[in-house]
């Protein structure tokens, strides 16, 4: 089975590759594993929590790939001499369900509410034709009732889909995939968290070009000040301690 070049930030190793190789080796890992694959995609919140929180940390680095998901992240992996590009959740799902065709890979959708899940079959189903969607499960909001897990475990059984696309948001997905790993049926897990609100329409994705520039995270903060100011005033700011005390 094909593997993918990784180098470590502040010891968290990273995906060093580029969307189509690194989409075109899951592809066959999806077709040929016969355990749980699970993959992270860590932008500068998810790095400064793993290294902030021992447990979330220490579950982080049990996923087979940690993707640079931020163009912090990026930047740090170039300045190490790593050939890395931005993984980023949303354009790795589409890569997936694009390539995945010709193999006949079944998705499983994991998260979101029923309305989002809708329209988010509908819009990736149109946009690649033949892609084949093999169920999904909406959890209520937390906190869950008692065997909730067991029902998305199970979901996930009956499906028999190789690629998972867990929406849960961060850092819920990680713990649940991480708590949960030796119970998941095989299988690719992907932590994708917005990406669904994003491929449903229900969010507004930033532009390119600020993207590109590691800017997505202003750019939501002035879509969505409430929720994501804290995270923002925090996270970032432990990233930067981080930079400036620590080797990478």
């Amino acid at each position: 089975m094909a593997s993918l070049f990784s180098e470590t930030i502040f010891g968290i190793p990273y995906v060093a590759s580029h969307l189509e190789e690194a989409c075109t080796t899951w592809v066959q890992q999806a077709q040929e594993t016969q355990q749980p694959v699970l993959l992270a995609h860590s932008d500068v919140h998810v790095l400064t929590r793993a290294l902030h929180e021992a447990d979330y940390g220490a579950g982080l680095r049990t996923f087979d790939y940690i993707c640079p998901d931020g163009m912090p992240i990026v930047w740090l992996l170039r300045r190490k001499g790593a050939a890395a590009n931005r993984l980023y959740g949303p354009d790795v799902m589409e890569w997936m369900w694009k390539l995945g065709r010709a193999a006949g890979i079944k998705h499983f959708l994991l998260g979101g509410s029923e309305e989002a899940i809708a329209r988010l079959k509908e819009n990736l189903e149109a946009r690649y034709p033949g892609a084949e969607v093999a169920g999904h499960y909406c959890p209520p909001m937390p906190p869950w009732p008692e065997g909730e897990d067991e029902r998305m475990l199970e979901a996930i059984r009956q499906s028999g889909a190789h690629c998972v696309w867990v929406g849960l948001g961060c850092p819920k997905q990680e713990r649940w995939l991480f708590e949960h790993k030796e119970q998941l049926p095989s299988a690719l897990y992907f932590g994708v968290g917005a990406a669904f609100n994003f491929h449903a329409g229900l969010v507004q994705q930033a532009p390119a070009w600020v993207r590109a520039h590691g800017l997505e995270w202003l750019y939501r903060l002035c879509k969505e000040p409430r929720r994501l100011f804290k995270r923002y005033l925090v996270h970032n700011t432990r990233f930067i301690w981080y930079c400036l005390t620590r080797k990478i």
